[in-house]
C-alpha cells in the first residue's frame, strides 16, 4: 500500500506540475495577444481561454482525486468501499472530460483556422482581381499574331 501511495503522489505531483505549465502558458498567451482583435478571433479566444482554464482546474481535481484515491482501502469488510469506487469513478468521469474538453478545442482551432484561411484567399483574390482581364495582344499590324480582334481568347498571366 506505501508503494501505491508513494506511485500516486508521484503521479498526481506530475498532473499539478503540468496544470502550472498549461497555466503559466496561457497566461503568457493572454498576455501577448493582440487587444484589437475581430469581433469572432475575441469571441474564439474567449471561449478557448474558459476551455482551457476549465481543463486546468480539471487537471487539478484530478490530481488530488489521484492522491486521496489511492489511499482509501479498496475493500472494507470484505466488501466494495463505495467511496473507493466514487472516487475512481470520478477520476475516470474527469479524464473523459479533459479528453472531451481537447477534442471540443481541437475542432474550435480547425474552424478558427479555416474561416483565417478562407480570409486570406478571398484577401488574394480580390488582390488579383485586376489582372483578371483578358490582356491586349499585338494584331495583325505585323508586330503580333496574326489575331485582328486584338484579344487572345481566355489569355491571363
Amino acid at each position: 500500500m506505501a508503494d501505491m501511495a508513494t506511485a500516486s503522489l508521484v503521479l498526481s505531483s506530475f498532473v499539478v506540475l503540468v496544470a502550472l505549465f498549461l497555466g503559466w502558458r496561457e497566461w503568457a498567451d493572454r498576455r501577448d495577444r493582440n487587444p484589437d482583435l475581430s469581433p469572432e478571433d475575441a469571441r474564439h479566444f474567449g471561449h478557448q481561454d474558459v476551455r482551457r482554464a476549465l481543463g486546468i482546474v480539471v487537471m487539478v481535481i484530478l490530481a488530488i482525486g489521484l492522491s486521496v484515491g489511492s489511499r482509501i482501502p479498496h475493500k472494507l469488510a470484505n466488501k466494495s468501499n463505495p467511496t473507493f469506487l466514487g472516487i475512481w469513478l470520478g477520476i475516470f468521469l474527469l479524464i473523459l472530460f479533459l479528453l472531451t474538453l481537447a477534442l471540443i478545442d481541437w475542432i474550435a482551432l480547425r474552424i478558427f483556422a479555416r474561416r483565417h484561411r478562407d480570409q486570406i484567399l478571398r484577401e488574394r483574390v480580390e488582390l488579383l482581381k485586376p489582372d483578371r482581364r483578358p490582356r491586349k495582344i499585338e494584331g495583325s499590324n505585323g508586330t503580333g499574331n496574326g489575331h485582328s480582334d486584338g484579344f487572345h481568347g481566355d489569355f491571363f498571366p
